[in-house]
């Protein structure tokens, strides 16, 4: 039998203690909380996306890497759970199993900003520099946020003043 709190409540009254342990970094008390939610819809999905946070939280890549993979597999249509995966996959295996992810990911999400601007990092870590400016191009043609992300990202410091030659230096309105 699973470790299940005292009383069983609402779901609603678990998620909402489920938060307030994971506020306080109770993660084990948040566990807990999460195993007594119904393995029904909305609840399974919740649970899983918060445990995700629990192991990001705790940098168990490892178990983020299984759950965020499980996420991207049952929801592929939703681009965070090929971030996560790619995210996780990263501390836990290598840049280059996580660049494979989001490739992949981009077949499937091809306007993708976010994915684009994640690839841009993994290239310029793997020192493609040009390919990493060509990612990072796309993603601000999808949303001029890039700019001041790119500019801010350690993993972009080797292309910072490229970026700042194309004028992503100046006040962003």
């Amino acid at each position: 039998m699973k470790d299940l709190p005292p009383h069983i409540l609402k779901p609603e009254v678990h998620w909402q203690r489920a938060q307030g342990y994971l506020d306080l970094g109770m993660y084990e008390e948040a566990k807990r909380e999460l195993r007594a939610l119904p393995d029904e819809e909305p609840w399974a999905k919740r649970s899983k996306v918060f445990l995700l946070s629990i192991q990001q939280e705790l940098q168990n890549w490892e178990e983020a890497q299984k759950i965020a993979r499980g996420l991207r597999y049952e929801f592929s249509e939703e681009v965070d759970w090929w971030i996560a995966d790619a995210y996780a996959t990263r501390r836990h295996e290598s840049i280059t199993e996580a660049q494979s992810i989001l490739l992949e990911g981009l077949a499937l999400h091809f306007d993708d900003g976010l994915i684009r601007f994640n690839l841009a990092c993994y290239a310029c870590v793997l020192k493609s520099p040009g390919e990493c400016l060509d990612f990072l191009k796309e993603a601000v043609k999808r949303d001029e946020k890039f700019k001041l992300m790119a500019l801010e990202d350690e993993d972009l410091a080797d292309v910072r003043d490229a970026l700042l030659k194309l004028g992503w230096g100046r006040v962003l309105t």
